[in-house]
């Protein structure tokens, strides 16, 4: 196909391309250009590669408050998360997805990895699939085409990690406060060397929880907080074992989210030491199979069902026009769930608000 260049009739650079530019660089009649994006049937082929073609190019963004005012939304919402397979962004998920068909659309789920490269190149798919708006766990919240995606005029709304490159509409829980309790309760406990083992600490979600474990070592007056930053399960594998058979072994461990519960479970268990004897735990995020250890694991729970639902009413109300303030940002509370692993004896846990 013949290349289209970047500027063409007039188009000025930096001015946002209108749907008669578009048209203009396709050759053909705005009308035309309508009805490809509200896939009409009676447009051939090969006008068709030619409009999207100049879209594409020109970055082009219909406008959402039109479509709405003509009735033409696609009843369809895309979700972008991390992993799907991960148990708190499959919970999320399906709170979204049933959010959604409650209020008759259908979400479109996609996988970036981890990846902000995939990432980018979903939402530019999801666009122009397109879709009425986008729900979106960052991968990582200080990327550019999240700056590019938060002024293009679809409603976005990101959930768990805030995007901090752009003003954009968020649903997060109160990280800070959570780790503040569960690093309490380990002082409760007479603990005084508690170390935190952080995994993906480059995350706003992480950063604000490795903030609350500081923050309350240093009212309780301990020792300068330790922070160990693994990155994978091998290097995990090499600190932990390394300073558990140290002199100066900690008495209690804080975990910043459950890959990293999960591999300092299998680490402990591994160097024969008790959990809850020989060294206490508490880690961010609870998971369901954490009660049927032995020791149960004390957790900080995550409200992830209405994580899921508040994002997806969120992005509802921008997609219909609701009046709302410029920006929202919701924060919800989280529950220190008190098991065993920290030296408490078994018991029915009871949501503690925070």
């Amino acid at each position: 196909m013949k290349n289209l260049g970047k500027h063409h009739d007039g188009l000025k650079f930096g001015k946002r391309p209108t749907l008669e530019d578009v048209a203009r660089v396709a050759k053909v009649a705005p009308m035309t250009v309508s009805r490809v994006i509200t896939n009409h049937p009676y447009v051939s082929q090969n006008t068709a590669e030619r409009v999207r073609a100049a879209i594409l190019q020109l970055n082009y963004q219909p406008n959402r408050a039109a479509r709405v005012l003509n009735g033409q939304l696609t009843r369809s919402i895309a979700l972008i998360v991390p992993d799907v397979a991960d148990r708190f962004f499959s919970a999320i998920s399906h709170a979204v997805q049933e959010t959604a068909r409650a209020n008759g659309y259908v979400v479109l789920l996609a996988a970036s990895n981890n990846d902000p490269e995939n990432e980018a190149a979903l939402i530019e798919q999801m666009t122009y699939h397109p879709v009425d708006g986008i729900l979106l766990v960052p991968a990582d919240s200080k990327r550019k085409h999240l700056t590019v995606t938060a002024s293009s005029g679809i409603p976005l709304v990101a959930i768990d990690r805030r995007i901090e490159v752009a003003k954009a509409d968020s649903v997060e829980v109160n990280n800070r406060r959570g780790a503040r309790a569960g690093v309490e309760h380990l002082v409760h406990h007479g603990c005084k060397r508690i170390v935190c083992v952080a995994q993906n600490s480059q995350l706003p979600t992480i950063r604000e929880r490795i903030a609350g474990y500081q923050e309350c070592l240093r009212r309780a007056k301990l020792p300068p907080a330790k922070t160990l930053h693994v990155t994978d399960e091998a290097e995990a594998k090499d600190v932990l074992i390394t300073l558990l058979l140290s002199r100066r072994r900690p008495d209690a461990l804080f975990t910043t989210n459950n890959s990293a519960t999960i591999c300092t479970i299998d680490i402990l268990d591994r160097t024969d030491m008790k959990i809850g004897r020989d060294v206490a735990l508490v880690g961010f995020d609870d998971v369901e199979f954490y009660t049927l250890l032995h020791p149960s694991i004390t957790a900080i729970r995550q409200p992830t069902a209405e994580l899921g639902e508040t994002s997806a009413r969120l992005l509802l109300q921008r997609i219909h026009g609701d009046p709302l303030p410029p920006q929202v940002h919701s924060i919800l509370p989280v529950d220190l769930i008190i098991r065993e692993s920290c030296g408490c004896e078994r018991r029915d846990p009871l949501p503690n608000h925070t």
